[in-house]
Order: structure tokens, then C-alpha cells, then sequence
């Protein structure tokens, strides 16, 4: 074979072709460890300040979980329902999040904590969830601890009071979705309980089997507030007082039981109790309390795990014209599980019973379900459950997946779905 060049003319033949690609490759081989050579070389004589950059013990976590939600709605308010609020097939997120966290070794068993934990969304019913799934928006903090003394953590962070529940029934604390959760702001159960974005928490190590946890938020102003106006009559009104909440939780943990206690209070603050799960905290003028207990205890055998709680919310205020009261609501929760290799089964059952202090009557309702998960991979899980919500007249308790209910309406829930983790 020929190529022509006008300097001159090479002939090479098929019997030179291997011995020239061996030259072209050695030549390559050759110039690619100088190329190395030089990269380290210059590693090393790189300015002080990338020597100073320490990452650390650093990992990122995370949960991405679904559901379709088949929603039937059982209207008892002889009016007709908004679409939102009526029967419907919906996708929706089970509490997907993003995490990063990293935990620093300051010799002396003492260590330093620093986590950003935020919320993003699977499915949201079709709602805009931009401005829900911002940086930082879960657990969201910086910390120190030590083995012997326990950690003090700075930032968002869930308070000691729903950290309590956890303590006291840990199975009840860990639903496998939100569609069965019977706990948190608008459910029956820890509703004072929650991640708070202004607060110090302390979390004790194991002493023996014991533990605790301290919280306290500092509060922010409230804008919606109801203070008294001319001639007594309530009108909104921004706070000049911050709504501060402590909370602690004690407990004792054995291999075949946990057992504990939680207590908060909230200054500067009342509730009416029987406005149901559509009431939330707010300033008052006037003398006023809120606070709340709970107690109770889960037993562990083998495969198997059944627990209780008994909680009890308690308002009062007294110095507005309108609006005087003292009321306590009492609510229970039962659960029973099982776990066994990839198989798991939840089973809920909540109580609100009618708020004392009132005149209003039928403000009480009820939520039963039950939660089967199957692990398809060491982080892939499917999960169905069914859950039954029952409200009297003058309540709106509803699930966790956060499906908007009228007083006095029930609501069947199925919801099929998958969880995985990272």
C-alpha cells in the first residue's frame, strides 16, 4: 500500500503494521506517565488553602416514598363537599426527604454534629410544593455531644415532647406510611408534639437502660392572634409575646419493653380544644396555659410488639370578654406489630374522647388501621394499608397524608405504594 507525500514516499507493507502500532503505543504509554508524573507533582506544591479543606466523616441519606391514595369520603354534613374535600384517586408523597450530615471526632469521646435535612415531593396531589421544598426545611442543625454527657443540638429539630412518643412506643412512632400515621398536628394523637425551627434540644446517652430528652423553642410572634379590642370584642391583632414551648421526656428502655413519660407547656398561649384539628395555638390576652402529657409503654417478644399511650391536652384562659374556657381533651392510642424477615404488619387504633369544659358536644372521633410492607431489596420496599377515620359532629381529625376533611365527616383510605431509602 502507497500514501504519497510530496516530501516524500513512504511504502509500508503489511508485515510493518504491527511493528509500528507496538512504537505508537509505547510512545502513548510514555507520555501518559509524564502526564501523571506532573498532576502529582503539582498536587503537592498546590496552594496551602485546598490543604485546609477537610471534609470529614460526610454521608448523604434519604428517602423517596409514594403512594396512590383511593380516598371515599362519607358525607354527614348534608351540604355538598368542594372537590378537595370529596372522594377521589390521588397520588401522594409519603414524606420524601434529602439529607446530608457529618459528625466530627473531638477527641475525649467528645464529638461535633452538623445535619441539613430537607423535604422534597413524590406526588402532592397536584398542589405547587415549591415553596414547601426548601433547603433545610426537616431536622436542620449543629451540634456537640459526648458519649458519657449526650448532645446538645442548635437549630430545627423535633421537640422533646414528640421525641417522647418515639420513647414511649417506638413501633406506634415508626408507621410505615403517612396514609396509617395517627399522630401529629391535625391527628388524634402528639399534637403539641413537632420540628421546631428556634430550638436548643438535649438527648441524653443510655444510663442503664434510661434516657431523656430537654427541649425548649424560643417562639416566634403570632400574626393572627386574637387580643382584646375596644369594648372587649376580639380582633386580630399582631403578638407581643413569644410563644415559647418546653418540653422533656424520660424513659426506660429493656430488651422486651420501653416505658416513659412526656410533658410540654407553651407560654403565652390557649387553645380552644374543641375547635378540633382546625384549632392551633395562638396568644391571647388575658391569663392564660397550655400544656399537655402523655404516658405509656410498648412490650417486645420475639417477632411481635404491642403498646398503649394516654395523653391529655389542657387549655385555659381567662381575662377576655369573649372567649373565657378551660378545657381538656383525653386520647388514646393502641398499636400492635410484627416484623419477620421481609415481612412487616402494623396495626392503629386512636381515640379522642369528647373535650371536657365545653358546651359543644360530639367533638371526638377515632382512626383504625392496618399497614403491610413487603422488602423487595435491602432499600426497596412496597406498602398498602387501609385506614378508617371516624369523626363526630364537631371534629376534622384526619391522617397524616394531610387530606382536608370537613366536620363530621368520615373517610375510608387505601394507599399502595413504594418506599426507598438511601
Amino acid at each position: 500500500m502507497a500514501f504519497y507525500n510530496k516530501s516524500a514516499v513512504i511504502f509500508v507493507n503489511a508485515g510493518m503494521a504491527k511493528p509500528f502500532l507496538s512504537l505508537v503505543y509505547l510512545g502513548v504509554v510514555q507520555i501518559m506517565k509524564k502526564i501523571i508524573a506532573l498532576a502529582v507533582a503539582a498536587a503537592f506544591t498546590a496552594p496551602v488553602a485546598f490543604a485546609d479543606v477537610e471534609l470529614g466523616p460526610f454521608s448523604i441519606y434519604g428517602t423517596a416514598a409514594t403512594a396512590v391514595e383511593i380516598i371515599s369520603v362519607e358525607n354527614n354534613t348534608g351540604k355538598p363537599l368542594v372537590s378537595t374535600k370529596d372522594s377521589q384517586t390521588r397520588l401522594m408523597d409519603q414524606t420524601s426527604k434529602l439529607g446530608f450530615k457529618a459528625k466530627y471526632d473531638l477527641d475525649n469521646d467528645y464529638f461535633a454534629l452538623a445535619q441539613v435535612e430537607s423535604r422534597f415531593y413524590l406526588g402532592n396531589n397536584g398542589d405547587n410544593t415549591d415553596d414547601k421544598a426548601e433547603i433545610g426545611s426537616r431536622n436542620t442543625f449543629v451540634g456537640v455531644g459526648g458519649k458519657q454527657v449526650g448532645t446538645l443540638r442548635f437549630g430545627r429539630y423535633e421537640n422533646a415532647y414528640k421525641l417522647s412518643l418515639k420513647q414511649i412506643v417506638p413501633t406506634l412512632y415508626g408507621n410505615l406510611n403517612d396514609a396509617s400515621s395517627t399522630y401529629g398536628s391535625k391527628q388524634i394523637l402528639n399534637r403539641l408534639g413537632g420540628r421546631q425551627g428556634d430550638i436548643v434540644a438535649y438527648e441524653s446517652p443510655d444510663w442503664a437502660g434510661f434516657s431523656g430528652n430537654l427541649s425548649y423553642n424560643f417562639g416566634k410572634d403570632s400574626t393572627n392572634s386574637i387580643s382584646a379590642g375596644s369594648a372587649g370584642v376580639p380582633s386580630n391583632t399582631v403578638a407581643t409575646d413569644l410563644m415559647g414551648q418546653t418540653a422533656v421526656g424520660i424513659a426506660y428502655k429493656h430488651s422486651m419493653f420501653n416505658v416513659g413519660f412526656g410533658y410540654t407547656t407553651i407560654s403565652n398561649a390557649a387553645w380552644k380544644l374543641d375547635g378540633s384539628s382546625g384549632a392551633s395555638a395562638k396568644n391571647l390576652t388575658g391569663s392564660q396555659k397550655l400544656e399537655a402529657y402523655q404516658l405509656g409503654g410498648q412490650v417486645n417478644y420475639m417477632d411481635f410488639s404491642a403498646g398503649a399511650v394516654f395523653e391529655r391536652t389542657t387549655s385555659s384562659l381567662s381575662g377576655l370578654a369573649k372567649g373565657n374556657f378551660d378545657q381538656y381533651q383525653n386520647v388514646f392510642g393502641l398499636i400492635a406489630g410484627y416484623k419477620k424477615d421481609a415481612l412487616e404488619v402494623q396495626v392503629q387504633y386512636a381515640q379522642a374522647n369528647d373535650v371536657d369544659g365545653t358546651t359543644l358536644v360530639d367533638t371526638g372521633g377515632q382512626q383504625a388501621s392496618i399497614t403491610v410492607a413487603y422488602t423487595l431489596h435491602k432499600y426497596v420496599q412496597a406498602v398498602a394499608s387501609f385506614t378508617k377515620m371516624h369523626n363526630q359532629t364537631n371534629a376534622n381529625f384526619t391522617s397524616a397524608s394531610g387530606f382536608g376533611l370537613d366536620k363530621g365527616n368520615d373517610m375510608n383510605q387505601f394507599a399502595l405504594g413504594l418506599v426507598g431509602k438511601f
